[in-house]
């Protein structure tokens, strides 16, 4: 019998150890994009980098704009793991670096227009920096209180399971 309760617990642990390995929500944009202060141009891809390592892409599809802010618009889509929040994303077309860099938060959404001019790149911090969810005020502008990221948790399942754990046990003892 008591071997049997020991499998249901190691069956629980094993299932609650997977929750941790849920990625975080992508982090997205949309926007305009120039280069030399001129629109770019249809079919233009724009990537996303963290440490030099791509994260994400989009393909123009107009003159001048990446995605769009509707629900079912397209945008770019960074997909970065939980180590790298926090980390500066950069945005390239071709070997040209944007003007711009952002720090990934999970979960987020922006309007972030791109400046490609070369000697410029990445001088600029257009963070910003998520609150606490249920404020309903929006993203903030970085600050020197508030540049620390948002840790991401996994959602709580283990009193779920270890209820149904006991109602099982007490269920087959009588």
């Amino acid at each position: 019998m008591y071997w049997k309760i020991g499998a249901y617990l190691l069956c629980v642990i094993a299932l609650v150890a997977g929750v941790n390995a849920i990625p975080p929500l992508p982090y997205e944009f949309y926007g305009n994009a120039t280069v030399n202060n001129s629109p770019v141009e249809t079919g233009t891809v724009i990537i996303a980098k963290i440490n030099g390592t791509e994260v994400g892409n989009i393909t123009t599809t107009s003159p001048g704009s990446y995605g769009g802010s509707g629900t079912f618009d397209r945008r770019l889509v960074v997909n970065g793991d939980e180590k790298q929040i926090g980390e500066y994303i950069t945005f390239w077309i071709g070997e040209n670096q944007s003007v711009q860099k952002v720090k990934l938060y999970a979960g987020e959404s922006q309007h972030l227009d791109l400046t490609f001019v070369p000697g410029k790149e990445g001088s600029v911090d257009a963070s910003v920096t998520p609150l606490p969810t249920g404020t309903g005020t929006g993203p903030e502008l970085p600050s020197e209180e508030n540049t620390t990221p948002v840790p991401t948790q996994a959602p709580l399942l283990i009193a779920p399971l270890a209820a149904g754990l006991a109602v099982l046990l007490l269920g087959r003892r009588n």
